[in-house]
Parts: C-alpha cells; structure tokens; sequence
C-alpha cells in the first residue's frame, strides 16, 4: 500500500479489503440512506485506523461501536478505540463539501474529532486535520487543526486523562441483550467464582453467592477486576440495571466481592461513584468486609463512572444508563 502525504493531510488507498468490510456492514441494512452512511462511515474509520497504526498508536475496531451492525440502527457513529483513551470520531467528509455535520449522537464521550474526505470514486481517502471538540453542528472545514499537531494532542490527552481501559458501557443496552463480550451473564459468572480455587470451596462458595440477589425485573451482568500490576489481587465486579416506576428512570446496582480463595475485601480497598464531573456521590472502603454494594437511580442518558482504588492502583469503569 502506497501511502501520500504531505505536511497538513495523510492520504490512504481504500483498498478492497477496506471495501469488503464496509459491503458487509452495509448489507445489514435496508434503508438507503443508512447504507449509505455506514458505508461512509466505515471507509473512513479504517483509514483513520491505518494512520494510527502508522503513528504506532494502538486501536479496536472491536470496541467500537461503529462495528456493531445493532448499534449502527441506533446511530450515526463513526468512533474508534484508541488506546486507553477512549473514542476517537472519524467523521466523512463528501467531496468539495466545505462543512461537515456532527450528528448529536457523537457530541459526547469522544476524546477527538478526525475529518476523513474520500474521492467521488472511494478510491482514496484524505485525513484533512482534526478538533478536539467541536463548537457547533456544523463544522467548516476551514476550522480544523492541523494533522501534523494530532500525534502531540493524543500524548497530551494521556497525560491529563485517567480514563478506564475498557469503552463506556451503556446499560440500557443490557436491556435489549445487547453486552460486550468483557462482561458476563451473573449466572455464568458465579458458576464462574464457584470453580475458583476448588480447595476453598468448603468455606467461600457458598457463602459468597448468598451475599448476591439475582436480577428479578432488570439485568445484572460482572467481570473479574485485576487491582495490581504484580499480583492476583482481583476483585468481582458487578453491576445492574432496573427499570423503575418513573418514567425513563433506571434504578442501578454496583457491588464489588473479593475472588478467588478470598473471604473478604482487602481493607484498604476504597470503591467510589462519581458523577460526570467526576464528583464523587457514593464511597466506602473494603474494612475486611464480605462486600460492597450501592444502590442509586438515575435517567436515561446520566452518566456516572465507578473508581476501584488498591494501594495506589485504580481500576475505573465508566457507565451511561
């Protein structure tokens, strides 16, 4: 692959893999115009990804949600996993357009914005500049910031940020059986707990899943939180989603238990809930204790983040109902 580039643009063949891949989001649908937008949408996500992978920068198409034919339904998103930084949009840009609409859908949760214009003939994309967020609906093209800054933004961005390693979880998704594959059904998961460390079973199995209450009129789902660089240290992690009386209101459960052949939290564990201002609303600490929980409720579209501290490591997982 020949790659053209001058000092303010990077320009990408749209190979025929890149092609396939975008026929094949785009024969998920039947509307005209959302094929027509996926397959746009899909160009240009693969080109950002190859310039990326270029600057050595690690990305997922997997975490995206612009590679989820279900949520390409929901919403017009053209997002890519960067890193631990989280997502980056990589809108279209038509040929001789001089502006380009942000749809409301990917105003938020976004680390950046890159403009990828392709030729009437989608053989060639170019990445025009980027913004780190833009100011209006309607961006002209005329406002971009140059290419050559993005590689020093994405290292300033690592530094200010201190964000999770996984995407931000919608929960209402769940609602619909719609759940990444980093999270697992409770069932299964405690099936999972149970077989850990079967010479323990005598004193923690048991009483580790009376301490859960299942789900009865939402979804719980949980994984396994590793909380140290150089050690097992892990920690259960679940999380649960009700519908409540009030209309388009969820009420929402996090627990946190220890794992393995541990009967209680470390007890300098420390589990806090924070708003979207990262202002912290719930805390406790572990104290030896044989789990946490918190139970809040919240509107569709609130956003919250759960911050799992053990001494000095942070595990934070972040959340919009």
């Amino acid at each position: 692959m020949t790659v053209k580039r001058d000092q303010t643009t990077f320009r990408v063949p749209l190979t025929d893999a890149f092609h396939q891949a975008a026929q094949g989001f785009y024969h998920h649908h039947s509307e005209p115009q959302k094929r027509k937008r996926v397959y746009l949408n899909t160009l240009s996500v693969q080109a950002a990804q190859f310039y990326l992978t270029c600057l050595g920068i690690e990305t997922s198409l997997e975490k995206s949600e612009s590679w989820n034919p279900t949520l390409q339904v929901l919403a017009d998103t053209a997002d890519l996993w960067v890193g631990n930084l989280g997502r980056l949009e990589c809108r279209p840009v038509l040929p001789d357009s001089s502006t380009v609409d942000i749809p409301s859908e990917a105003w938020a949760d976004r680390i950046g914005y890159l403009f990828v214009q392709v030729d009437p003939a989608l053989t060639e994309a170019t990445l025009l500049g980027f913004l780190p967020q833009p100011e209006a609906a309607s961006v002209p093209l005329g406002q971009l910031q140059s290419l050559e800054t993005f590689p020093e933004y994405l290292e300033q961005l690592r530094h200010c940020l201190s964000v999770s390693s996984a995407p931000r979880v919608t929960l209402q998704h769940w609602l619909a059986q719609i759940v990444d594959a980093s999270w697992t059904n409770l069932d299964k998961l405690i099936a999972e707990w149970q077989g850990q460390d079967r010479a323990f079973s005598f004193r923690t199995p048991a009483a580790k899943t009376g301490l859960i209450e299942p789900a009865t009129a939402g979804v719980k789902q949980g994984k396994f939180l590793t909380l140290s660089k150089v050690s097992e240290e892990r920690v259960l992690f679940i999380v649960g989603i009700m519908p409540a009386q009030k209309q388009s209101a969820f009420n929402i459960t996090v627990e946190v238990y220890p794992a393995g052949n541990q009967a209680y939290l470390p007890a300098t564990l420390q589990m806090v809930v924070m708003d979207e201002a990262n202002t912290p609303v719930l805390q406790a600490e572990g104290r030896q204790s044989e789990g946490l929980e918190f139970h809040f409720s919240g509107g569709a579209g609130e956003r919250f983040s759960v911050q799992i501290t053990f001494n000095q490591f942070t595990v934070t997982e972040r959340f919009e109902i």
